[in-house]
């Protein structure tokens, strides 16, 4: 995916378990209680809490958003499976939407930065267990029977995990699969987290553990293989990848970060013949993915970024034709198989996406633009669209989408992390226009007037970021003026709707 403002929204995922395997393990279903879907108590997270200290249950608190691909992957998929349905009759289960009133400020309590994130919680509201992004799509099955009658906290947990040696059976399923990639209020630092695997790689009662725990270590170390491998890192990367890319089942349960992470690392070792060896190994193995119809689409898809990676490190930053056609075919199969709205918005950006980095912008943008008559969330097509003009160098179509994105955006927090991500538009590709900057800073402030709860948790510190953003072009720009009439107009707004941004001033 690209780094810009929509990696803040969508996270990248890397610790997917084995959807087959989770099925294996789970209670099945009582022949009687058989549900056609899950008892989402809609919203209100305090009335969950009081029936789960009623009845002594958890309470499984599920964060999402429409436009969010993961999510309708869950949505599709597992929210669907009448044995995963029957689980959940042992927990509280509560929908809350980044759109609904209070939403925002519910994330800044549990400590929730992307979607989809899954947490389990005691009826005292201590956390059990999360997992986010299709780390829960695969693995939640498992841990809710994992969590069902349990005790221990999270922080309990974290804190055994670093003298494993007394870590029960549950205790290893549970730190498998927890989400050790987005969790900013347990490793706000992924440094903590990679040095907490370390410990745990070292002890883990089973080879193939060790590498899952080491192989995700590395991964955060070197930033998914952005940051130069040292010299010990270069040992480690074949130590891990040879006999995991050997091992079907684990090549499958750690597909996710083979697909994000496994070229890059790659292609950070430089003896040319381990590197070649591994490479090879690599796509033999994504491959087999692809193929794989158990497994979820996007997970097929995304095996094909590795071709894309190794390709372009070897031909100046363009891809073959033979790799441009496994591209195209990919998409391909993904278009045919998502066959209602969730599928496609699950899988379709990132379909645009992977045409696009194989240099088809022209097919990337036709296929987008397609889908925007029946999308669930066009917005976050047209927002994709604006990316992809602004790549390739056309700013009046990048404003155009940008533009089209931030006025047809639905809910209070989406309208205003549109707005800012259309604002941020303008201050990279139109820094000369006040009038521009001016309107689309004003439609920001407008977007939060309409709902003052949308500021906390993660559109709070997106308006923080683009505050700053602001401050940065004024100072280039002479826009002195433009903020006063910021500040005038949430002035204006704090006699109406917003509290807590009122805090805020431009200048």
């Amino acid at each position: 995916m690209r780094t810009t403002w929509k990696s803040l929204f969508v996270i990248a995922a890397l610790l997917a378990g084995v959807h087959a395997a989770a099925h294996a393990t789970v209670l099945p279903a009582p022949a009687t209680t058989q549900a056609a879907s899950i008892d989402w108590r809609e919203g209100d997270v305090d009335d969950a809490f009081t029936e789960a200290r009623e009845t002594g249950k958890p309470v499984m608190l599920y964060w999402g958003a429409r436009w969010c691909p993961p999510c309708n992957q869950l949505k599709q998929t597992l929210f669907k499976d009448p044995v995963f349905i029957a689980q959940t009759r042992n927990f509280i289960a509560v929908h809350l939407d980044g759109d609904d009133k209070n939403a925002q400020s519910w994330g800044d309590v549990f400590g929730i930065a992307g979607y989809p994130t899954v947490i389990i919680l005691r009826p005292d509201r201590s956390e059990i267990t999360r997992l986010s992004g299709d780390a829960a799509a695969t693995s939640l099955a498992q841990v809710l029977r994992l969590t069902a009658t349990r005790a221990s906290s999270t922080e309990d947990l974290l804190q055994r995990a670093g003298t494993p040696q007394n870590l029960s059976k549950d205790d290893w399923l549970l730190l498998e699969n927890f989400d050790w990639t987005d969790d900013p209020k347990h490793f706000a630092d992924p440094a903590k987290a990679s040095a907490l695997l370390k410990i745990l790689a070292a002890a883990a009662p089973t080879p193939a553990l060790r590498r899952r725990f080491g192989l995700t270590s590395l991964a955060l170390d070197t930033n998914y293989g952005a940051v130069k491998l040292s010299a010990v890192q270069q040992v480690s990367v074949p130590q891990l990848l040879t006999p995991l890319l050997e091992n079907p089942a684990e090549v499958t349960q750690n597909r996710d970060i083979l697909s994000l992470a496994g070229a890059p690392l790659i292609l950070g070792v430089t003896d040319v013949k381990q590197r070649r060896r591994l490479t090879t190994a690599l796509i033999a193995a994504l491959d087999q993915i692809a193929l794989n119809n158990q497994l979820p689409l996007d997970d097929r898809l995304s095996t094909v970024g590795a071709d894309i990676a190794f390709s372009k490190a070897a031909n100046n930053g363009k891809v073959t034709q033979a790799v441009l056609a496994k591209v195209r075919a990919r998409v391909a199969m993904v278009d045919k198989l998502a066959t209602n709205p969730m599928l496609r918005q699950s899988v379709m950006p990132d379909a645009g996406d992977y045409l696009d980095q194989a240099g088809d912008h022209e097919a990337a943008q036709k296929l987008l633009e397609a889908e925007l008559p029946h999308a669930i969330a066009p917005y976050y097509f047209m927002a994709d669209l604006a990316e992809m003009a602004e790549a390739q160098h056309d700013p009046t179509a990048a404003l155009t989408w940008a533009r089209a994105a931030a006025a047809t955006a639905q809910g209070p927090a989406t309208k205003v992390q549109w707005a800012i991500m259309y604002s941020d538009f303008v201050l990279r590709l139109q820094p000369q226009d006040g009038a521009a900057v001016a309107q689309s800073a004003q439609a920001v402030i407008a977007a939060f007037d309409q709902q003052s709860s949308s500021y906390a948790g993660r559109t709070k510190k997106k308006f923080i970021a683009w505050q700053n953003r602001l401050h940065a072009w004024s100072k280039v720009n002479q826009g002195g003026a433009v903020l006063q009439n910021l500040n005038a107009t949430l002035a204006k707004a704090c006699g109406t709707q917003i509290t807590q941004a009122c805090a805020v001033k431009f200048i």
